[in-house]
C-alpha cells in the first residue's frame, strides 16, 4: 500500500513545473527514473526503482506516436545525436498529458551505447477516472496494485472489467 501511495502522492502536483530524470541502460534494457517521472508514464515508482523494462514505461503512450518515437530514439541510440520528442500518453484512468522529452544515449569505453540519460515534462490535457465511477476508481486502484505485485492474472481481470465499465472501448 505504501507502494501506491508514494505514486499517488503527485496526483495533484502542477505538472508544468515538475521535471522527471530517468536512465535507461540499454544493453539491459532497464529504466530507472524519480517520481515525477513514474506519475508521467503511470509506472509504480517501485517498478523504476529495480529497473523496469522499455516496454512497461511507454505502454501508455498514444498509439498515434508511438511508432515515431520509438524510431527517433532508436536513431538517438545508434547515432549518439540528442532527441528531442513531443507526444501524448493516456492512462487507463483517462488522465492524459502531453510530454516533452530529451535525452541522449551515451557509450561505453568501447564506443557501443550504453546508457539513454534524459528528462521529461508534461501538461495534463484531461483526466478521467477520478471525476466518474467509483467502481472504476476502485478497479484503477487494484490493478495498480496488482501490477506493483507482478500479478498478471489478477491485472489481465481488472484489465477486462475497467473495459467492461468503459462500455467495451479499448481500456
Amino acid at each position: 500500500m505504501s507502494d501506491i501511495r508514494r505514486f499517488d502522492a503527485f496526483s495533484g502536483m502542477d505538472l508544468s513545473d515538475a521535471v522527471g530524470f530517468f536512465s535507461w541502460n540499454v544493453q539491459e534494457n532497464k529504466v530507472y527514473g524519480d517520481q515525477v517521472f513514474a506519475f508521467i508514464y503511470g509506472v509504480p515508482y517501485r517498478d523504476l526503482e529495480s529497473g523496469a523494462p522499455i516496454e512497461q514505461v511507454i505502454v501508455n503512450v498514444d498509439d498515434g506516436d508511438k511508432q515515431r518515437v520509438a524510431k527517433a530514439l532508436h536513431e538517438s541510440i545508434i547515432s549518439g545525436k540528442k532527441c528531442h520528442q513531443s507526444y501524448g500518453i493516456t492512462h487507463v484512468d483517462g488522465r492524459r498529458v502531453t510530454v516533452t522529452g530529451q535525452g541522449r544515449c551515451l557509450r561505453d569505453k568501447l564506443g557501443l551505447p550504453s546508457i539513454y540519460t534524459g528528462s521529461v515534462t508534461a501538461v495534463e490535457v484531461g483526466s478521467g477516472a477520478h471525476s466518474g465511477d467509483p467502481l472504476k476508481t476502485h478497479c484503477l486502484e487494484a490493478l495498480k496494485i496488482a501490477n506493483s505485485r507482478r500479478h498478471a492474472l489478477a491485472a489481465r481481470y481488472l484489465s477486462s472489467a475497467l473495459n467492461v465499465l468503459d462500455g467495451g472501448k479499448k481500456a
